[in-house]
């Protein structure tokens, strides 16, 4: 820390950061309140969304997807389907627990069969993962940019959910696998 005398020319430095101007003081650790306190909130968040990311990569772990491409979720206790027992449709989120299950036990084809979909939440929760321990760890703000896309995220997900569900309906329909019977 370097401090600066009174006048013109003074210059405070601290954290990176100038304060300059003609009636400059020297400056105490409250100059820069946004780079000490933000530094903890930072690393908590970062904290958060790994361990939130990786607890539901270890359940994904824990479940065994099931070959038919739907009902895994049914192991947490969940009831069946009702759209796919009443009218033989999957619905949009039909066959993500398998999927996403399917992906983690590294079996892709059963993932991208499931729901492809499932494909890209689960590298999403695992990239998510990744960087909230980087932010943790490191303190350095990455998380930040995701946030910024804020209700951007619904439209990017219910979009993503629904083009898996298309592809699944369509490659269904076509394998004769759907409507069941």
């Amino acid at each position: 820390m370097q401090l600066g005398l009174i006048g013109p020319a003074a210059v405070t430095r601290m954290d990176a950061r100038v304060v300059d101007g003609p009636m400059s003081m020297p400056c105490e650790p409250t100059c820069a309140p946004s780079v000490r306190s933000s530094l903890p909130t930072a690393r908590l968040a970062g904290l958060a969304v790994s361990l939130a990311a990786m607890a539901v990569l270890a359940l994904a772990m824990w479940l065994t997807p099931r070959s038919s491409g739907f009902g895994t979720h049914e192991e947490l206790g969940m009831p069946p389907c009702s759209m796919l027992a009443n009218t033989g449709w999957p619905c949009p989120t039909c066959g993500m627990t398998t999927s996403v299950s399917a992906a983690v036990h590294g079996r892709l084809g059963l993932a991208w069969k499931a729901q492809p979909f499932g494909l890209v939440l689960a590298g999403l929760l695992a990239g998510l993962a990744v960087a909230g321990a980087a932010q943790a760890v490191s303190g350095k703000v990455i998380l930040m940019p995701l946030a910024r896309l804020g209700w951007w995220w619904g439209v990017i997900l219910g979009g993503g959910l629904l083009a898996g569900w298309g592809l699944r309906l369509l490659s269904g329909w076509a394998g004769g696998e759907y409507p069941l019977r």
